[in-house]
C-alpha cells in the first residue's frame, strides 16, 4: 500500500496577532481526502520554503481574514478593503512561484484562490457589496445547521465535474471579494447565480495541476459528498504525479 501524499497547508497571522492560526477543519479535511496535512508557518524565507516544501507533494493555499493587497494588481485600496497582512502576501507568492517553478499540485481556497488569481495577473473585485450591489451576499455568516449560501454551475469536463454536461450544487460563501479579471491560462469552471467566477482551473491540467474555489469545501465534508471528494480528488491526482 503507497504512503499518503504530503500535502502542505499555509496558516494565517494578522497585524495584531502573535500566533499562528487555522481552522481545524482545514486538515482534518485534507486527512479524510486520504492526504497527510502538514502546516506551513509563515517565514517568507526562499530557503526555507525550498526545505520544507521538496518533501512535499502538493499545496493547498488555505483562506485567511485578510485580504491580498491590491497594489499587487495595480490598484489603489478601496475604503471597504479589508486587513492586509504583508507577510501572508510575501508567503503566499513566494509559495506560488515554487509550485510553478516545480509544477508542484496545487490547490486554492477563498484568498487562495484569489491569491493564485492575482499571481497569474488577475484582478479582483475589493468589495463586492460597495462595488457590485447587485451581486449576491456572499459574505453570510456562517452557520452549520445552515452550511450553504447559494448554488454554482460547475463546468462539464472540469476538475470540479466529470459528466459530460453541466451541474448545480450548493456551497459555503464566506468572502467579500471576487474576481474582476481572470488571470492568464486559467479557465472559469464555476459560477454563482449573480455571474461571479466560484472556481478556476489551469489551462493545461496536464502541464500543471492547479485550481481553485472561492468558497470553504473544508467546512461541509463531514455533510457533503462533493465537498469531501474535492479534498479526495486532489489527493489522487497528487499521488499520479507523483508516481509519474
Amino acid at each position: 500500500m503507497s504512503a499518503k501524499p504530503l500535502i502542505g497547508i499555509q496558516v494565517r497571522k494578522l497585524a495584531d496577532q502573535n500566533e499562528y492560526r487555522l481552522n481545524h477543519k482545514y486538515p482534518e479535511a485534507i486527512y479524510a481526502g486520504g492526504a497527510i496535512p502538514i502546516m506551513l508557518p509563515l517565514i517568507p524565507a526562499r530557503d526555507y520554503l525550498e526545505a520544507v516544501l521538496a518533501k512535499l507533494d502538493g499545496i493547498i493555499m488555505s483562506g485567511c481574514y485578510s485580504d491580498v493587497d491590491p497594489k499587487l494588481y495595480g490598484e489603489e485600496p478601496h475604503p471597504k478593503l479589508g486587513p492586509i497582512s504583508e507577510v501572508r502576501d510575501q508567503f503566499d507568492w513566494l509559495l506560488l512561484e515554487y509550485a510553478h517553478e516545480r509544477n508542484v499540485p496545487l490547490m486554492g481556497i477563498c484568498r487562495g484562490f484569489q491569491a493564485l488569481n492575482v499571481f497569474r495577473g488577475g484582478k479582483l473585485i475589493q468589495d463586492l457589496p460597495s462595488q457590485k450591489p447587485d451581486s449576491l451576499p456572499h459574505d453570510d455568516d456562517w452557520d452549520p445547521q445552515q452550511p450553504f449560501a447559494h448554488e454554482v454551475r460547475l463546468a462539464p469536463q472540469s476538475v470540479l465535474n466529470s459528466t459530460g454536461q453541466e451541474i448545480s450544487l450548493p456551497v459555503t460563501s464566506l468572502h467579500h471579494q471576487g474576481v474582476k479579471k481572470i488571470g492568464e491560462r486559467l479557465v472559469p469552471i464555476a459560477w454563482a447565480p449573480d455571474g461571479l467566477i466560484e472556481a478556476v482551473q489551469n489551462e493545461n491540467l496536464d502541464e500543471h495541476y492547479i485550481f481553485g474555489v472561492q468558497w470553504h469545501p473544508e467546512r461541509t465534508w463531514e455533510v457533503d459528498e462533493f465537498s469531501l471528494a474535492i479534498f479526495q480528488n486532489f489527493a489522487k491526482e497528487v499521488v499520479k504525479r507523483k508516481m509519474d
